[in-house]
């Protein structure tokens, strides 16, 4: 029995006008979907008159409350399986599209990374929850992952047309990250909750995406025939930030070291780029490693490209040497990067059941993906992954105390981390207040 088709985009249609939807097959059997789409592990509603995001809520007179699925109200009509029990048949412009796009996208990502973590993931809400429930709020300006729910709203263009978050393959995957850290980390003490550790859940969420987007067989054939395997100096060309197929690599590819962060730090967006910038590096170098393996660039090549890095002189003469090498081989090209996406999956997914998430600091997830690399290939990228570990000032500096962040930031945490059990601390809100909130009235 085959799994189930779906029409997904790996770069959202309004980031760019070429972009089309490709036919994936996901894992799960045909005809095992149900209307939703829905399985056992979780569904997609698109709620009807949900006023309010789920998490840390105010109510109308000013009293904290704490808002959880299910969505107990009226939904829109759902996506519905074909006779073959497929979804493919949902295209752009057709209702039910962005409800088979969003669960298509989250399982193409537990696909993947189930693979690397040879296991399904747990929710880590099962003590309450059987299932993951999707919402699609098309008014509200955000994506998050929490307790029992992914919840995917829009943004408005310029034009005030509605920019979907469901149809961006990047922001679902990333949140399947978040769920993918929880699953096997579980939420930390609150008290043992480091800097760092907020910075590691989104620099992992990142290269959640950034593997995930990389088994979409165009991703690869695109940024090479882009790039011609010259990931560094591509990534430098203006217009390579509108014709990447996945904005990932562009993030993942930054200059910011721990030196940036040691008097203080804004936001945890900011403070993951080093690790993830860390992590792209040797991404990059494993690549390098394949192709000088497989004979497609030779060793000075491979070192060329390290020193291109500060000398931007040299980069007109490497990139010949990479146009030249991919012309001779371009499969050759193609797999040399699918082995390294494989290593850095591998080794992520043994780092993360390594790690714990109490006093988690960058250092920890160095030690452990070195770990890793001893682990699956006896140390063979040791070297690489320490220099470039170094090269950030992982594990040597840290981050310094937090100085401001956006008004969101508590929110969001708060979002991701409360049970239900902590509605019992919450303050009673009086009888107007719970009449206002259940009517939907604001004052």
């Amino acid at each position: 029995m085959g799994g189930t088709r779906f029409r997904l985009f790996v770069q959202p249609p309004f980031e760019d006008d070429l972009s089309r939807p490709e036919i994936i097959t996901v894992s799960s059997p045909a005809g095992s979907l149900r209307v939703g789409p829905s399985d056992d592990s979780m569904y997609v509603i698109v709620p009807d008159g949900k006023a309010r995001a789920y998490g840390l809520n105010i109510g109308p007179l000013g009293t904290p409350f704490l808002y959880l699925p299910p969505w107990q109200g009226r939904i829109l009509a759902p996506a519905v399986p074909d006779r073959w029990g497929n979804f493919d048949h949902y295209r752009p412009d057709v209702p039910g599209f962005e409800a088979a796009h969003a669960f298509g996208c989250a399982r193409f990502t537990l696909d993947v990374w189930e693979r690397y973590l040879d296991r399904p993931l747990a929710w880590h809400f099962s003590d309450h929850y059987n299932r993951l429930e999707i919402d699609i709020l098309p008014g509200w300006n955000n994506a998050q992952y929490g307790y029992g729910f992914l919840e995917l709203g829009s943004q408005l263009d310029g034009d005030g047309g509605t920019l979907p978050f469901s149809l961006d393959f990047d922001i679902i995957a990333h949140e399947v990250g978040h769920a993918i850290i929880y699953g096997i980390l579980g939420i930390p003490d609150a008290e043992n909750e480091y800097p760092e550790y907020l910075g590691f859940q989104e620099s992992f969420a990142d290269c959640v995406s950034l593997i995930a987007a990389m088994h979409f067989p165009s991703v690869v054939e695109n940024v090479l025939e882009e790039t011609r395997g010259n990931l560094y100096l591509a990534n430098r060309l203006a217009r390579f930030s509108e014709l990447s197929p996945h904005r990932q690599i562009r993030s993942a590819n930054n200059k910011r070291t721990m030196a940036d962060f040691v008097d203080g730090w804004k936001n945890e967006h900011d403070l993951s780029e080093p690790l993830t910038g860390a992590i792209f590096d040797s991404l990059v170098d494993i690549f390098h490693e394949s192709l000088v393996s497989r004979g497609l660039i030779s060793p000075e090549v491979a070192a060329f490209a390290d020193a291109a890095q500060s000398d931007p002189s040299m980069e007109g003469l490497l990139q010949d040497e990479f146009d030249a090498a991919f012309a001779r081989d371009a499969e050759g090209f193609a797999d040399a990067l699918l082995d390294a996406r494989d290593v850095v999956g591998t080794y992520l997914a043994a780092t993360l059941q390594i790690l714990s998430p109490d006093q988690l600091d960058y250092g920890n997830v160095a030690d452990a993906m070195l770990a890793a690399d001893r682990m699956h290939s006896g140390g063979e990228f040791s070297d690489l992954l320490d220099s470039n570990f170094r090269r950030r000032h992982i594990g040597e500096l840290h981050a310094g105390r937090r100085l401001a962040s956006d008004a969101g930031a508590r929110e969001r945490r708060f979002t991701r981390t409360l049970l239900p059990t902590d509605s019992r601390s919450f303050p009673k809100m009086s009888y107007r207040e719970n009449f206002l909130l259940r009517n939907n009235i604001r004052i």
